[in-house]
């Protein structure tokens, strides 16, 4: 191996960190209601418990209602917040923990919770498989 290779593979992202990147580049798509940038990081056969507990059973739902939602001046926008990555030893998946704030347009907090998101490693990339939230006030 030659020194360059392996120096570039020293200065390659964790998968912990490309998941912690991509859900960053998720809060920013959200920030500016960009539904392409937020659809980037969201795998093809994704389904959503959202906060008050309704079940989103695809991808294209979730889209559709996100679109929606950027299209509404006075909507609550949110931002979740990473608590802690665990990447899978045994299979291309990660679990991510956190919380997210919703807030509303004016930037005070409406409202927020806590999270769980199932990740999985694709041809390309990691995606969002699975997500759970939890509406605590």
């Amino acid at each position: 191996m030659t020194h360059v290779l392996a120096v570039a593979l020293s200065v390659a992202l964790s998968d912990e960190a490309v998941i912690r990147e991509a859900r960053k580049a998720s809060n920013l798509a959200i920030k500016r209601r960009d539904i392409a940038a937020f659809a980037a990081s969201l795998g093809s056969d994704l389904i959503v418990v959202r906060s008050d507990g309704t079940f989103v059973p695809s991808r294209a739902e979730y889209i559709e209602r996100f679109t929606g939602l950027f299209a509404d001046p006075s909507a609550v926008l949110f931002e979740r917040i990473a608590d802690k990555v665990e990447v899978s030893k045994a299979l291309p998946l990660a679990a991510e923990h956190g919380h997210w704030i919703a807030f509303h347009p004016d930037g005070s907090r409406a409202y927020g919770g806590t999270y769980m998101a199932m990740w999985r490693k694709t041809a390309e990339g990691w995606k969002i498989r699975s997500e759970l939230y939890v509406r605590l006030d």
